[in-house]
């Protein structure tokens, strides 16, 4: 009789044993699956998502009583390459069916490696009656693409480069004054040269490339601007910059790595007081060829004037 029971026993335990080691196998297999699927849907979002489904981000600025405004679509750091993938034609269609009153574009149009064919390809498919004004990047100095064949890009293609300069747009009927200023890396800055000739304004807007370089400016202004009666002193109301793409790869809303000369800047506002700082996560991408937690953008500001 006593034989009965140890039998069961040894049965349950056998029983038991294979048991827990089927669920330890289906547990490390599940484990592994949704590992696996992590990895996939965050190279999914990283490599095709981030990169080639942009985020369309739209403000209100200017004038709060305003009952005229001004569509302004800014880009940046579009890093076009030696060959224009879709994402740049997509960009483009989406462009011409917002069609903007202006569009700004705040350097880095063509990577450190790209070339001229295929940045013509894609400023080709946005419609030339929409005004274009761009300043130069750092990139844009490091490759091996002349200022003057920047040039002959703009011109072609209804965009003004402004390399230390300041143009006065007319908008159904209201004066814009954008002022651009030369890359603080790789070019040859000078606010003082691009505001010479340039006084009071109602509405005036500046672009640079990266959002580290407004710290001089900022306090070249005010020195300029303490050499100057009321009626002359500068009024510039917002800054637009890019360069530091939002870190790209960023991870809960820290970037590990930012490009050179980028401060302690990530996106979006900055300065409490006007001009007030926008920086976007630009376009394209640069070193690495994808994004995470920093989705490429375009920004649509509704500048009241």
């Amino acid at each position: 009789m006593p034989v009965v029971p140890s039998l069961i026993g040894g049965s349950v335990l056998v029983a038991s044993f294979s048991l827990d080691s089927n669920m330890k196998i289906i547990t490390k297999r599940n484990l592994i699956i949704t590992a696996l699927t992590g990895i996939a849907i965050s190279l999914l979002d990283s490599l095709i998502l981030e990169k080639y489904f942009f985020e369309i981000k739209t403000y209100d600025i200017g004038k709060k009583t305003a009952q005229q405004t001004i569509k302004l679509l800014f880009l940046t750091d579009l890093h076009i390459k030696k060959f224009l993938d879709p994402s740049y034609k997509r960009l483009a269609r989406k462009i011409n069916e917002m069609d903007p009153d202006l569009i700004l574009i705040s350097g880095d149009v063509i990577d450190e490696d790209g070339i001229y064919a295929p940045a013509h390809q894609f400023f080709s498919m946005i419609r030339y009656s929409i005004p274009k004004v761009a300043i130069m990047g750092n990139h844009d100095h490091k490759n091996r693409v002349r200022i003057g064949t920047y040039q002959k890009l703009f011109d072609q293609n209804n965009c003004q480069l402004l390399l230390n300069e300041s143009k006065a747009f007319s908008i159904s009927g209201k004066r814009l004054m954008i002022t651009g200023v030369d890359d603080f890396i790789n070019g040859t800055p000078s606010f003082s040269k691009a505001i010479k000739h340039v006084e009071r304004e109602e509405n005036h807007l500046l672009l640079v490339h990266s959002p580290l370089q407004q710290e001089t400016i900022l306090k070249e202004m005010q020195q300029i601007n303490s050499t100057r009666c009321e009626e002359k002193k500068l009024n510039i109301q917002y800054i637009f910059a890019g360069h530091n793409h939002g870190g790209q790869v960023c991870i809960f809303g820290f970037a590990p790595i930012l490009p050179k000369m980028s401060g302690d800047y990530l996106k979006g506002w900055y300065n409490k007081h006007a001009p007030y700082l926008y920086l976007s996560r630009g376009f394209g991408t640069s070193t690495l060829p994808f994004r995470f937690g920093a989705r490429s953008e375009v920004t649509v500001f509704y500048l009241g004037v």
